[in-house]
């Protein structure tokens, strides 16, 4: 008697193996974005109520408007997933960055009164060891403005202004150093007073005589609060306090220029925003990210994009930002320049 042959059994590895995959990608993205939501929502409730009397919350507050930018794309997501925990743990995070920063990518316009005049600024760190002084002289002489704010002021540059921006800006007050610390201020209207102090990095008040209008201009560089990923904020604040003490004892409309080393999510800036506005906030558009220009930093680097916006100009009530925008030329900075123009609204 011969056996009956038996077919073959069909293989069904390859069916098996998509849902068991399907499931791990599943399961390791219920895992990872719980995590990263739960630990932002944390951070969230531990900044409102610790602030950065806790240095770890000062360390993130440096970096947090990134760590907060994928809960925009995994809410969403989420919700389509329908996953109702995960969206409940993204809430926080989602809603913190769309309350911060979508503004920024609205359109808006301001209404400024057609007589009002107007005055052009640049604020640039044109970081001190920079040997490309051709072209930051080219930069600052395209922007047209009016006055310059300029840190980290080098010998260098500043013998590089005299020479070629003295037709450009006959009023200048230039403290170049050697050590990070130097600060200029050009200027196409005369500079009636002004004066240079350092406490850890430099600082400059002047007095502007705007056509008849005295203005307060403060070009400011307090230090960098972040020692690796370690944060010690408390000289930075230091800084910030004495711009703010002089900033209240001026009696003409004040502005407030420079590379201050901090994002909007730090303590001192609320500081500031409490007596002054950030133009950049008001009438800018995106993230306004000045810092840093990559290949300066380091060469392995140079297709990382800016990732933090820590220059500003600030202004008082007197002033309505008409424009403010970042430059895509650093001109051998480590950050990016930023243009700002101002409406003159009301009279001190």
């Amino acid at each position: 008697m011969t056996d009956a042959v038996s077919a073959p059994l069909p293989n069904r590895a390859p069916y098996q193996r998509k849902p068991m995959l399907h499931r791990i990608l599943l399961n390791l993205y219920i895992v990872l974005v719980g995590a990263y939501g739960l630990n932002t929502t944390i951070y969230l409730i531990l900044r409102a109520i610790v602030g950065e009397r806790w240095n770890i919350i000062g360390l993130f507050n440096s970096y947090f408007h990134l760590l907060i930018l994928p809960a925009v794309i995994l809410l969403p997501l989420s919700l389509i997933m329908r996953r109702r925990w995960l969206v409940i743990e993204l809430a926080a995070p989602f809603f913190f960055f769309v309350s911060t920063y979508s503004a920024q990518f609205l359109p808006r316009s301001m209404n400024i009164p057609a007589t009002a005049p107007q005055l052009s600024i640049l604020s640039y760190n044109v970081l001190g060891d920079n040997e490309r002084v051709n072209d930051v002289v080219t930069i600052i002489r395209q922007s047209g403005a009016d006055i310059v704010a300029l840190q980290e002021l080098s010998y260098q540059m500043a013998e590089g202004f005299d020479a070629q921006l003295a037709t450009d800006y006959p009023y200048r007050a230039l403290y170049p150093q050697n050590n990070f610390s130097g600060q200029g201020i050009l200027s196409r209207y005369p500079i009636t007073t002004e004066e240079y102090w350092q406490i850890n990095l430099g600082h400059q008040q002047a007095e502007i005589d705007w056509d008849g209008q005295p203005l307060t201009i403060f070009n400011t560089h307090p230090i960098h609060p972040l020692r690796g990923f370690h944060f010690e904020g408390e000289a930075r604040t230091e800084e910030i306090n004495e711009v703010l003490r002089r900033a209240a004892a001026a009696t003409n409309p004040v502005l407030i220029a420079g590379d201050f080393n901090m994002t909007n999510l730090s303590t001192d800036y609320q500081r500031m925003t409490d007596s002054f506005q950030d133009a950049y906030a008001e009438v800018g558009w995106g993230m306004g990210f000045t810092f840093p220009n990559s290949p300066v930093m380091n060469a392995r680097f140079r297709f990382l994009p800016p990732l933090a916006r820590i220059d500003y100009i600030f202004h008082d009530t007197h002033f309505q930002p008409v424009v403010m925008r970042v430059g895509t030329d650093a001109g051998g900075s480590d950050h990016f320049p930023n243009y700002a123009t101002f409406a003159f609204v009301s009279q001190p």
